[in-house]
């Protein structure tokens, strides 16, 4: 029963994708849900309670090298946690880097090991290794601030000659330092997670505020999208913890947060003063992923809080009260729609059904603002759209052998 709920739910979610991006052929990925679990807490507890089908993908943080390239971080619950992701069709990443990897010694491992074409290949064959050895599904590079140099497009580019042809993901989270990855080197990632939070911190007492405001989200999709980054390789991360200021200084995970303030959850801000990402915040983003990026990351899954407070547990409902359920969508189908952008009528052209089929509009959030059935034996067929609001929406039509959809704009 397990695994029909959790497959019903990927194709849920695939459907929602494809509706968004307007080509279901462009689409090969469903709308991606990204958890990070860092390797230093406590991942026997977590691999027992922790609801896999309500991910996509787990990162592994952090597995850094030593002077001779070897992964020699914590390796403990990782076995356990790929089994138990696999089982729910979870796929399991590892995680280089870290922004305590951005100095110090580590940052001087990955500097050397990066350095030349012969040193790459040999710390590359070492991650491989590692990679098979625990049966995981790709690498997630958050290599950050500092710790990127001139080597970093060179490293990705031998990265994905070796991952790729064996069939694992290569990933990136930006945010510090990303200014000094190449725009060339970006297409070489199969999706890249934005690190949108810390814009302050409890580093920096004198800048009190919001970390992760929604506009720091909005910025940081549109920036990279005018670096060339498709809005389907793009997820837009989110914080499940927050940062204190005054009397309250500190960083708080979520969980914590709610327990010193139980109706933190309706809220981004409590006490003296902790900043945070509330449901709402939270909601939010997500409906802010689904229209103009292919998912949402988190930093991290142990610091949500449990059962129905659970930031988790808000965007599946987000992912899933956006849904357009349909039993049947044929993709190959070109129908016309046009004018587009419509300001009174749409036409539906070059569909044919010999029974009445009903066309329906929705909103971005998913609502239905109008049904009618509507009869396409002549090639072409009219709604009136005149009292609908300006903005985007998709047209789902619905017949006996096949559903079909499309976005437009409303003028």
């Amino acid at each position: 029963m397990t695994g029909f709920k959790l497959i019903s739910n990927r194709i849920l979610v695939f459907l929602i994708a494809f509706l968004f991006v307007g080509n279901l052929q462009a689409q090969t990925e469903p709308f991606r849900i990204i958890g990070y679990m860092p390797s230093w807490k406590d991942i026997s507890t977590f691999n027992k309670t922790f609801d896999f089908s309500k991910v996509t993908h787990i990162n592994y943080a952090f597995q850094n090298p030593d002077a001779s390239g070897n992964l020699v971080s914590s390796n403990a619950g990782l076995t356990d946690l790929v089994q138990k992701a696999h089982a729910n069709n979870v796929k399991v990443l590892v995680s280089i880097g870290g922004g305590s990897a951005a100095n110090g010694v580590v940052k001087e491992n990955f500097q050397n090991l990066i350095s030349t074409s012969e040193k790459r290949a040999n710390f590359i064959h070492k991650i491989v290794v590692y990679l098979n050895n625990y049966k995981l599904d790709g690498l997630d590079v958050d290599i950050e601030g500092p710790a990127i140099n001139a080597d970093y497009g060179a490293f990705i580019a031998q990265l994905a000659d070796s991952l790729k042809p064996k069939g694992l993901l290569l990933t990136a989270a930006v945010g510090w330092g990303a200014d000094k990855i190449q725009n060339e080197t970006l297409p070489l990632f199969d999706y890249i997670t934005l690190m949108a939070y810390d814009y302050t911190g409890n580093w920096d007492l004198t800048r009190p505020g919001q970390h992760s405001p929604f506009w720091y989200a909005q910025k940081m999709i549109n920036d990279w999208i005018a670096r060339g980054v498709k809005k389907e390789n793009l997820c837009l991360g989110l914080p499940f913890y927050g940062y204190g200021f005054y009397k309250s200084a500190g960083s708080y995970g979520y969980g914590k947060i709610l327990s010193l303030y139980p109706d933190a959850g309706s809220k981004d801000q409590v006490g003296d003063t902790i900043y945070y990402n509330g449901n709402a915040t939270i909601r939010e983003k997500t409906k802010l992923a689904m229209a103009n990026a292919s998912g949402v990351m988190i930093w991290e899954l142990s610091q949500d809080a449990p059962g129905n407070n659970s930031l988790l547990k808000v965007i599946n409902q987000t992912v899933d009260s956006l849904l357009v359920v349909s039993p049947v969508l044929v993709a190959n189908q070109e129908f016309g729609l046009f004018p587009n952008p419509a300001k009174n009528y749409l036409i539906i052209a070059d569909l044919v059904s010999e029974h009445p089929a009903k066309v329906e509009i929705f909103n971005l959030d998913g609502r239905v603002v109008k049904s009618q059935d509507v009869k396409l034996e002549d090639r072409k067929s009219r709604i009136r759209i005149a009292s609908l609001s300006s903005g985007k929406y998709i047209c789902r039509i619905t017949t006996p052998k096949g559903v079909y959809s499309k976005k437009f704009v409303k003028e």
